[in-house]
């Protein structure tokens, strides 16, 4: 193996998708490979915090897939192991206003040995959400993890924002659905996984209001992804096969990461052709200059 390169790793948002994302770390654990930083976007930022925080990908799996096996043993893990209220699920801001509660949906899906704090974690952690007032991109690196992971899974409309620093925000999808510029800095390879696909396809023609709206969404980051990439690509840009899977689809955990296993074969194999081969390989060479070609 050639010396060791740093790598970026930004996860994307895509709702229940985003379980694809377990699959993909593995690749990085089985190839003996750790990230130098890792940029999470909605569910991106609930995995990857898990993942910075210090647990591997089978971890993460075994604890998704018994956590989100079927409703039943879902709702023993929060009413029972955890014992939540129901009404410590919701937000409530008035009799029109109803929705989950972000930090305490991230709190449940961060296992409590996880540090507490951002600044904690084993690998260095960015957590994309929206600064709704001031209407920008917002990068969290310091604070509560739950906070932080709680305000960028805040679907506008269905999960509420937290308050940080005196501001609401949202959903870091809205701005930066797949935040491999955040990963550029000092290291030599950017990895992206990009899970947010095309909204599922209705065999009957017809949709809930609910999916139409994460589906809408969902649309709007495939967009935005495609115009960040288009402008500046990472080295390695990853697309599970998820489409057939709804962004509420957390029940289908097993089936999401099943999914995601030819990409991330697709992953070990672009990562082992671009950090274990031989370096004549991996560095780009300077363009020839005009004298060489005549000389040629």
């Amino acid at each position: 193996m050639t010396a060791a390169r740093r790598i970026g790793l930004a996860l994307g948002g895509g709702g229940a998708r985003g379980l694809a994302h377990i699959a993909l770390l593995e690749a990085f654990d089985e190839l003996n490979i750790t990230p130098a930083v890792i940029a999470g976007c909605s569910m991106g930022a609930l995995v990857g915090a898990c993942y910075a925080a210090g647990m591997s990908a089978k971890e993460l799996r075994v604890h998704a897939e018994r956590l989100l096996a079927n409703r039943m043993d879902f709702a023993r893990y929060v009413f029972g192991a955890r014992k939540t209220k129901p009404l410590e699920l919701l937000s409530l801001k008035g009799l029109a206003s109803m929705h989950l509660d972000g930090e305490r949906l991230a709190d449940l899906g961060l296992p409590d040995s996880l540090p507490r704090n951002i600044e904690e974690t084993r690998i260095p952690l960015k957590i994309i959400a929206c600064d709704y007032d001031r209407m920008e991109e917002a990068v969290l690196t310091h604070g509560p993890l739950a906070r932080a992971v709680g305000a960028s899974i805040a679907i506008p409309g269905l999960i509420s924002a937290p308050v940080i620093d005196g501001r609401i925000h949202v959903d870091g999808g809205v701005v930066n659905p797949v935040p491999f510029d955040h990963v550029r800095d000092g290291v030599d390879l950017v990895v992206a996984v990009d899970v947010t696909g095309r909204p599922r396809q209705s065999a009957h023609g017809k949709l809930g209001n609910m999916e139409i709206a994460v589906g809408s969404l969902l649309i709007m980051f495939n967009r935005m992804a495609q115009m960040k990439r288009a402008l500046a690509p990472p080295d390695i840009y990853i697309t599970p096969k998820v489409e057939d899977f709804g962004s509420a689809d957390f029940f289908r955990a097993r089936d999401i990461i099943a999914a995601a296993e030819p990409a991330k074969e697709e992953l070990k194999r672009k990562l082992d052709r671009m950090l274990l081969s031989e370096p004549a390989k991996i560095v780009q060479l300077p363009a020839t200059s005009p004298e060489q070609k005549r000389e040629g």
